[in-house]
């Protein structure tokens, strides 16, 4: 069977298994990233236990192992562990002793168990086959478990853009979102958020009307500017009543990510944050009518939150990820209307109200 190219990391898994194919097996686990369990009252104080390496555990028969998943096979990892992203070279650097043996997706089909001294030799002899985390970025993925249609992945589309320059799944509301620590620190440094009430402050204040984006004033030399900049790439075409992008969906689009990112670091639980979420989308789409206005409102939004009047900083970044959602046919922008994230919304009041 030949695999295709845009087969997923776990198909490309089990086909190397059906092949008894280790090479294989392990090239496919060095293009992305996993995942291992650790503590999650060290991974909140910025510490690592020596004597319990992350993700390593001794059996009743005292075997040592490394238990791993990628990242779209994640369970909830119960209150007290949380998840770790590795590559295959930090794994090794991280996990010492070096004494145990990797098992990766424990219990699915693709299910692999590799000594670790074998694991150590590919990597010494394949440094250039490991994926770096520098690499990451602006490209469109999605999980396979959760649902590219109907009005809450709609409204999950409505921060596509993040989940672009990360490089996460644009559909899903998971246990990890890039890694525990990462997603802790950004929530912490880039929003001053260490717990609930701080969550759910930033959210309303994203949310709530008129909210935080002010109106674009169309004399503004750095307004006018930015449009004629996005007119000329194709991100904005004026209407023939001259009404400006709505900026409030940078608003909506950082909203999204803020529920995702909640859920995560266990800020708030899964059905919170998809309120949240179905919430956000229902403003979007009142707000901005279809992706095109929608994505115009974001790119002029960031460029004017950021202040950047030239567009030297934050511009490019965005626009090329705009372009993603805008082309790639995969895009939810391709295959979803802005409009169905409001029937999300309209259900979950009326679930409330019964």
């Amino acid at each position: 069977m030949v695999v295709p190219q845009t087969a997923t990391v776990e198909q490309r898994l089990l086909e190397a298994l059906r092949r008894g194919d280790l090479e294989g097996y392990l090239r496919a686990l060095s293009d992305t990233h996993v995942l291992v369990f650790g503590s999650r009252r060290l991974a909140d104080a910025g510490l690592e236990d020596p004597a319990a390496p992350l993700g390593l555990v001794q059996d009743i028969g005292g075997s040592r192992k490394v238990y791993a998943v990628t990242p779209d096979q994640t369970v909830d990892p119960g209150p007290h562990l949380v998840y770790h992203a590795m590559t295959l070279r930090t794994m090794l650097r991280r996990c010492t002793p070096l004494t145990w043996q990797l098992v990766v997706n424990q219990g699915s089909d693709h299910e692999g168990r590799i000594p670790v001294k074998k694991l150590a030799a590919w990597v010494d002899n394949h440094p250039e086959e490991i994926r770096p985390f520098s690499d990451y970025g602006n490209r469109l993925t999605a999980s396979d478990r959760w649902s590219r249609q109907g009005p809450l992945a709609a409204a999950l589309a409505c921060g596509a853009h993040l989940a672009v320059q990360n490089e996460v799944p644009w559909n899903a509301i998971g246990h990890v979102y890039n890694d525990y620590p990462a997603d802790v620190r950004l929530l912490r440094e880039g929003w001053k958020i260490t717990e609930y009430e701080h969550w759910r402050t930033a959210v309303e204040s994203l949310l709530e009307e008129p909210g935080t984006a002010s109106p674009p004033d169309p004399e503004d030399p750095a307004v006018r500017a930015h449009l004629a900049a996005m007119r000329a790439d194709g991100i904005w075409e004026q209407s023939d009543d001259g009404e400006l992008p709505d900026v409030r969906a940078w608003n909506y689009g950082r909203a999204v990510n803020l529920a995702r990112w909640a859920a995560a670091t266990k800020l708030c639980d899964a059905d919170e944050a998809r309120e949240t979420v179905q919430r956000t989308g229902a403003l979007a789409a009142a707000a901005c009518g279809d992706w095109r206005g929608f994505g115009a409102g974001y790119v002029l939004g960031r460029l004017l939150h950021f202040g950047d009047t030239d567009r030297s900083k934050y511009y490019r970044p965005i626009r090329k990820v705009h372009r993603i959602l805008a082309e790639d046919p995969a895009s939810p922008w391709r295959t979803l209307e802005l409009a169905s994230a409001a029937e999300g919304a309209a259900g979950a009041a009326g679930a409330a109200e019964e």
